[in-house]
């Protein structure tokens, strides 16, 4: 039997999540890191050499598609050279996935966009949750109808950054902000879980810089509310939690890094067993071995911090020379731009002091 080519993935940057996504590639079916470039040399040099003998490094990302070493770039760069580097990979035709966000700008992700489709090529953002395996069964389950009809959508996710207007955080030239550093999450998976909104409202409360430090939206879906909050400013429950005619759904916090997710008869009963991580880790911890009336969990642990799904699908998607993977489409992600737009278009509703 004919064994499947193993995608080699290089590297478009040398942080923290470029690190993770090395690390994680171990975790992950039919792929390998080939490669690791940087503006850096010395820095592409030194990543290379903590991974494995095997991976090349090289002085530009120019270098390390000409070498032909890779298969696929995973541009792990700051927001703002994000658009020249998806436009280099798509116009040598070269499979990419983008770190989210794929673009601070709805403008520059339709001309990706744009630009994918007419070189048919493969250009996904790495919006890992989608593939985590808890987020995925809870979306089978919500469609077999195990809480009945769904009628809410709540997600609040938020962690506490000390302002700073050097920070990629609050930088507007950086593309900084809460919804696009942690605000994208939320609503891709409420557009994951429920399609297209049908109505978009919001408000957002300015940092000194000028960018988002907090967000408050309102998606409608027919006859569903979602409501999302997002936030730079506090630690915040970093719970989705779904409401149906027969119960609740709720992911396990931090809900972007779901492991599993319990099925409560009740909000309160939710709340007592899944309190979110403002209750703490200790008492979440005792929270989930309370022995409560009709609650169920689900768990779906894994190795790594869970980037090698996202790996797979695009590695799956490569070898069978897709355009985009099914379920996570540029369509996708210009629609969560879309909304982000929608919100930040309007003046600011209030203004955050250090």
């Amino acid at each position: 039997m004919t064994q499947p080519k193993t995608i080699r993935w290089g590297i478009a940057g040398t942080g923290a999540i470029a690190r993770q996504f090395a690390s994680d590639m171990q975790h992950a079916r039919g792929a390998s890191l080939a490669a690791v470039c940087s503006r850096d040399p010395a820095r592409a040099q030194g990543f290379a050499r903590e991974q494995s003998d095997a991976v090349a490094s090289y002085g530009s990302l120019t270098a390390m598609i000409d070498a032909g070493a890779v298969d696929a770039v995973y541009i792990a760069t700051p927001n703002m050279v994000h658009r020249a580097q998806t436009l280099e990979c798509i116009a040598t035709r070269m499979p990419v996935m983008v770190e989210k966000p794929l673009t601070a700008s709805l403008a520059d992700a339709l001309e990706i966009q744009a630009a994918a489709r007419a070189a048919g090529t493969l250009v996904m953002e790495a919006m890992w949750s989608r593939y985590l395996p808890a987020i995925r069964a809870a979306r089978m389950a919500l469609a077999q109808g195990v809480i009945g009809d769904i009628r809410r959508l709540e997600a609040e996710i938020a962690w506490t950054h000390a302002y700073d207007p050097r920070s990629r955080f609050f930088d507007t030239a950086q593309g900084g902000g809460s919804l696009h550093d942690l605000g994208v999450y939320p609503v891709s998976l409420a557009r994951f879980f429920l399609g297209d909104p049908d109505a978009v409202e919001g408000s957002w409360t300015a940092a000194p810089s000028g960018v988002d430090m907090a967000a408050s939206l309102r998606l409608r879906f027919g006859t569903i509310e979602a409501d999302i909050r997002c936030g730079f400013d506090r630690v915040g429950s970093n719970r989705l939690i779904i409401e149906g005619s027969r119960g609740l759904l709720v992911l396990d916090a931090p809900f972007i890094k779901a492991s599993g997710y319990g099925i409560y008869p009740s909000r309160r009963i939710a709340d007592l067993a899944a309190p979110g991580e403002t209750a703490g880790r200790i008492r979440r911890r005792l929270a989930r071995s309370l022995p409560l009336p009709g609650v169920t969990r689900h768990d779906f642990r894994f190795d790594g911090s869970g980037l090698q799904f996202e790996i797979e699908a695009a590695s799956d998607a490569i070898r069978q020379g897709l355009g985009e993977e099914a379920d996570n489409t540029l369509d996708d992600t210009v629609a969560t731009l879309r909304i982000i737009k929608t919100v930040l278009s309007s003046p600011p509703s209030a203004h955050w002091k250090p």
